[in-house]
């Protein structure tokens, strides 16, 4: 019997890191505009703003109903398709009979209504004769286990990372805008600087950032 991520036989399927927001949020928008001559005019900007827990957050866990293991489990890949599968994984000393992965046919072995080990069942091939249908010492057999199973998703809140007031994002630049004639409208060309982008893989997670340094863009009407 498995049991969820805090009993005592938990199965893990996968893990995974999500964007999930903070419960507050700072953002600052300043700008100082220079006319130039005519419609042309000049403006330097900076935006800063930071998205943090001020409380302490609770990890949180989401179930699943509970569901026939087939065809549930193999909707949910990870290799782990039956409950064959997921019993070998949290007990590798457990016999297979099967391809050593994580497949269909793998299943386990059981002799005397009890599920035995690799050792048990290799000892038995060398002294006992082999059943021609089953490929298995007389009195083993090949079972596969069969029954319910639903998924706990946990969200580990209290391990967020870049959840602090100082994890802030900035950019600075400038912008050339020219007021447009008849539409009156703006055209913007646009630089922006971001001084503190992550690159790379991060110490806080296994993941890798690829945020640009510095980006031109141009638009044509305000932004609210």
């Amino acid at each position: 019997v498995f049991n969820g991520p805090n009993g005592p036989n938990p199965q893990a399927l996968s893990t995974g890191f999500q964007p999930v927001g903070a419960d507050t949020q700072l953002l600052g928008n300043f700008e100082y505009r220079v006319p130039i001559f005519g419609p042309v005019s000049l403006a330097a900007f900076a935006d800063i703003g930071s998205a943090f827990n001020l409380r302490n957050t609770q990890d949180q866990i989401f179930s699943s109903t509970f569901n026939a293991d087939q065809p549930f489990l193999q909707t949910l890949g990870a290799g782990r398709n039956n409950l064959s599968v997921l019993a070998f994984a949290a007990n590798p000393n457990l016999a297979i009979n099967g391809p050593p992965i994580f497949g269909f046919e793998l299943g386990l072995v059981a002799r005397d209504n009890r599920l035995v080990t690799a050792d048990e069942l290799n000892s038995a091939r060398g002294i006992s004769p082999l059943d021609p249908n089953t490929l298995l010492p007389f009195g083993f057999q090949q079972v596969y286990l069969r029954g319910e199973a639903q998924t706990n998703t946990a969200v580990r809140l209290s391990q967020a990372v870049f959840d602090k007031i100082g994890d802030f994002r900035s950019s600075l630049g400038a912008e050339v805008r020219v007021q447009l004639p008849v539409v009156n409208v703006p055209f913007r060309l646009i630089y922006a600087y971001n001084p503190n982008a992550r690159t790379g893989v991060s110490d806080e997670v296994p993941l890798f950032f690829n945020e640009k340094r510095s980006v031109f863009r141009f638009s044509i009407g305000r932004t609210f």
